[in-house]
């Protein structure tokens, strides 16, 4: 194996193609199926074509994009798995950014009940977040993954060239995940984060901050698997910031996930100075750093009666509550806070200072 590290379910890779080899060895030919978009179809399927001899027609490539994350794709996926063969005896390996993981993880997650999987996550969104932690889904109504389970996938391995493809931006929208681990678990990674620059960096330098910010989401899931308790940690920024995104796909104008997050947690970085007492030399660090990097948040988040609208929907809500996790500190969460709308209100004016 060319395993460069390993922290439970997730590997860093130095040579995907024999991994996969090694790792499918149990499996026959006919019994792998790979899921790509077009994207990484194009790109990132030349890096690993040959690690066995997968018949074609157990390939499947999707369309692209967040707006395609669909209940029709994940029908595309069964049926190209039913008209295949596939049974629970086949692996499934996924490829592909955030969007693809989850809508693939839950099309093989739930046919025949539940087949085995393996997520290849090729952009930074996905490797730090999306391909691992079991949550699977896609958007439904306008909602971002309204519909799904928690399944954890076999194993993901990651490899770092698939970084060489990206631009900034989806670079940067990795990144936002990478701070809100630091921000709720880790002070010293949020400085480390903080001080670390994608114009001019080492492959090295990188992996440790991607093993740092995997090892803190891996120790919340495996401590609350079915999001009761701690694991709504992850949470942080993501209230605010899923309402964003969700405005944004409806006005035809998406917002990457990250930049969304990112802007997020400015807001209830806010908030938690409301609830909490954060102190406003935290807010500044935040908002400093995020602005930095992601530029000002965009005109939406002074639009509380609209964000609002989303965020009554989302899924960490209880008895028509708002439900947030927010921060005492750099470094430490509280979750389970209720809001009211007048102080989301509040929160959202504040945001530019």
């Amino acid at each position: 194996m060319n395993i460069v590290y390993q922290y439970r379910e997730v590997s860093l890779t130095s040579d995907l193609r024999s991994d996969l080899e090694e790792i499918t060895a149990g499996y026959a030919s006919k019994k792998i199926f790979l899921i790509f978009e077009s994207n990484t179809w194009k790109f990132c399927w030349p890096l690993i074509n040959g690690f066995r001899q997968v018949p074609e027609s157990n390939i499947l490539v999707l369309k692209p994009g967040e707006d395609n994350k669909t209940m029709d794709q994940v029908v595309a996926a069964w049926e190209h798995l039913g008209d295949n063969g596939a049974d629970r005896s086949s692996l499934v390996i996924n490829v592909g950014g955030g969007m693809l993981t989850d809508l693939a993880g839950f099309a093989a997650s739930t046919f025949k009940r539940g087949l085995s999987f393996i997520n290849i996550p090729t952009t930074l969104l996905a490797m730090v977040d999306a391909s691992a932690g079991g949550k699977t889904g896609v958007n439904f109504r306008g909602l971002k993954n309204e519909i799904g389970v928690i399944r954890q996938p076999a194993q993901v391995l990651l490899f770092l060239r698939f970084l060489e493809t990206l631009n900034r931006m989806n670079l940067l929208s990795g990144y936002a995940e990478m701070l809100k681990a630091g921000l709720i678990a880790d002070r010293l990674l949020w400085q480390d984060l903080r001080n670390f620059t994608f114009d001019d960096y080492s492959e090295e330098k990188l992996a440790r901050l991607i093993q740092r910010s995997v090892s803190i989401k891996i120790d919340i899931v495996e401590a609350d698997p079915e999001e009761h308790g701690i694991r709504k940690s992850l949470n942080f920024g993501h209230t605010i910031g899923h309402a964003l995104e969700s405005e944004s796909l409806r006005s035809g104008k998406p917002l990457p996930h990250g930049y969304a997050v990112a802007f997020g947690m400015i807001a209830e970085a806010e908030l938690s100075a409301i609830k909490l007492g954060l102190s406003k030399d935290s807010i500044t660090e935040i908002r400093e750093t995020i602005t930095r990097l992601y530029g000002n948040p965009p005109e939406t988040i002074h639009h509380a009666d609209v964000l609002l609208g989303w965020m009554k929907f989302d899924k960490k809500n209880s008895n028509n509550l708002i439900n947030f996790t927010l921060l005492e500190e750099i470094g430490k969460c509280r979750i389970d806070i209720v809001a009211t709308a007048e102080e989301i209100r509040s929160s959202l004016i504040r945001v530019n200072g």
